[in-house]
């Protein structure tokens, strides 16, 4: 699979690898979710779109990643894709005619023989492009297109809108149903206060540089170090226990029977269950033993899901 990991520089495309001629599709496909996989399915390349096109056009609006770029990437292959071709979203893309899009993406880069789209596909500047276009277009270049019917889920459209509702509320059980595995963050280890390694509990402290945050409590998780999974808990919350309450959400990582140093490593973090809401206690010792019966739930969790050693 090609990985183009330096964004805004020249990716390796298809085409470079002689991967042309083949059926292509195109989206964004945040999340990675039923509704994309039904597109991915029916093509040998797809083609996606770094960073979203709403970062660059209207930041302030921009909805928040499902996945951070290399664990989509890893996604799509996984729906049996031969090559990915991250474009880099500029301004200067931004205002590409739908037809020089066709034109020179599709046609001369590709020469695709075949586009996959969803129903609700636009392109082109000012997103002018409809799934109509697309079909002219293909008439006039001699490729054929094919629309993928949305997917729905208890009557409802399976959506990356859908799926960050879901992922606010805490259902993740949901969320991972859709999307064929757990909500996932990205961040690095930073300085933390040492309080979680007074209680037992040592933590990394995490500053979330990509991925949705799941509501305030405590849960059960999974963190990649270095290449492996490890099974774990978090925190997610403001530290009511202590005087110095957070103005904001710290999340707090603790690896079972992780001994090393963390620090300014970055780890991915998988929500697999929420245990419980954040409360405040009586004092930190109440709080050591409540964190004790965290991770023994935990523990039992993750055993049920399976698929890592516990420690």
């Amino acid at each position: 699979m090609l990985i183009h990991r330096r964004v805004p520089h020249r990716p390796v495309t298809p085409l470079d690898q002689g991967l042309t001629g083949l059926a292509a599709a195109i989206g964004i496909f945040d999340g990675v979710h039923r509704g994309h996989r039904a597109i991915l399915r029916e093509a040998a390349v797809a083609i996606t779109f770094y960073p979203h096109p709403l970062k660059v056009l209207r930041p302030e609006i921009a909805p928040p990643l499902l996945m951070p770029l290399p664990q989509r990437l890893e996604a799509i292959s996984g729906c049996g894709i031969r090559a990915v071709w991250v474009i880099p979203f500029t301004r200067s893309f931004s205002r590409w005619s739908p037809e020089r899009f066709v034109r020179d993406l599709l046609v001369r880069r590709l020469r695709v023989r075949k586009v996959v789209v969803g129903s609700n596909f636009r392109f082109g500047t000012g997103r002018r492009g409809s799934v109509q276009t697309l079909k002219r277009l293909g008439t006039r270049y001699g490729f054929e297109v094919h629309v993928v019917a949305p997917v729905r889920f208890r009557g409802e459209r399976v959506s990356s809108g859908k799926l960050r509702e879901w992922i606010r509320q805490g259902e993740l059980g949901l969320a991972r149903r859709l999307m064929g595995g757990p909500a996932i963050v990205v961040g690095r280890v930073t300085r933390g206060s040492g309080r979680g390694r007074k209680l037992g509990f040592a933590t990394a402290n995490l500053r979330v540089e990509s991925g949705l945050l799941p509501p305030v409590g405590v849960y059960a998780v999974r963190a990649k170090v270095g290449g492996r999974r490890y099974p774990g808990m978090a925190n997610l919350g403001f530290r009511p226990t202590f005087s110095a309450r957070a103005a904001s959400p710290i999340l707090e990582v603790h690896l079972f029977g992780f001994h090393r140093s963390l620090y300014r490593n970055s780890l991915e973090v998988e929500f697999i269950r929420r245990l419980r809401g954040e409360r405040r206690f009586a004092s930190p010792a109440a709080l050591a033993v409540q964190i004790c019966r965290d991770a023994a739930r935990a523990r039992g969790v993750l055993a049920l899901q399976g698929g890592e050693r516990m420690v």
